[in-house]
């Protein structure tokens, strides 16, 4: 096994600490922001300070009195749950097909599946505007997340894809002798190995559709069904005047959701590779 010496040890430790705190930052100032009082924002003799004086936790009770949060975090849940399943119905048997298939052209479609995981969601926002306003689907919940799932899946297909690229095809052979078909082996065998995998899916899409902004943006216009992200820039215009504590808190309570989901998720990521695909 390698050992690091003493200076390696001493510069990895202080670009991890640099990068923590690279990352940590923001969301450290958010927290301290959100627990300010207006006349401590103002005031030019604490303006700089990082920390408030005294912590305000009544500018979370004004934002959830005075912002529809609680409509915004539920249409949120509500987009990451059907994304979440909507990719992974999707991707399982996509992700088979090129894990066990054999067939002409694949690593051509591998290539065409990473292309469109490159395109950006601001480019086909419009396009997509156009589209859904012919089949008249704008500002309707199910069309938001068809497109989520759309913009998640060729990732979780190539993710998946090398999942089950690592599960032994002696597990399939065996099950097959046991009288399993194509799916049995799929859901029987290959999925319950691949839970890691499924895990850092899940993670990787629900960050990803809570977070979202540009497709609900230009999709919705009604309030009642405006996700968190797209919610709070809209609540801006509810404080005029000294709104930025206000927005701080709503913020951090958008933030809190995803962070609890990625520390659940990482210990049950850890309990299945714990449990390995074999046992015995």
């Amino acid at each position: 096994m390698h050992k690091y010496t003493l200076p390696t040890k001493i510069l990895l430790y202080s670009f991890f600490a640099v990068l923590l705190v690279f990352f940590l930052l923001p969301v450290v100032y958010i927290i301290a922001l959100s627990l300010k009082s207006a006349e401590q924002i103002l005031d030019p003799v604490h303006l700089f300070n990082f920390f408030p004086k005294q912590l305000q936790f009544s500018n979370y009770g004004a934002v959830m009195k005075n912002i529809e949060m609680d409509v915004y975090l539920l249409n949120s849940a509500k987009l990451v749950v059907t994304t979440s399943i909507g990719v992974l119905l999707a991707a399982f048997p996509s992700a088979y097909a090129l894990s066990r298939g054999k067939f002409k052209r694949k690593n051509l479609m591998l290539i065409g599946i990473l292309f469109f995981q490159m395109v950006s969601p601001i480019i086909i926002s419009i396009p997509i505007y156009w589209f859904y306003s012919k089949l008249h689907m704008l500002n309707t919940y199910y069309g938001i997340a068809l497109i989520y799932i759309a913009i998640h899946l060729p990732f979780t297909t190539f993710l998946m894809k090398g999942v089950f690229d690592a599960i032994p095809e002696d597990l399939d052979e065996a099950a097959k002798i046991d009288g399993c078909s194509r799916f049995g082996v799929m859901v029987r065998i290959l999925i319950p190995s691949a839970l890691p995998g499924i895990a850092s899916a899940t993670i990787f899409n629900s960050i990803n559709a809570w977070s979202q902004f540009i497709i609900p943006f230009f999709l919705l216009s009604d309030n009642k069904l405006y996700p968190v992200s797209v919610g709070i820039l809209q609540a801006q215009g509810s404080y005029q005047d000294l709104s930025t504590h206000y927005l701080a808190a709503a913020g951090v309570i958008g933030l809190l959701p995803a962070v609890l989901l990625v520390i659940f998720l990482q210990k049950f990521i850890l309990r299945a590779l714990i449990a390995g695909a074999v046992k015995g």
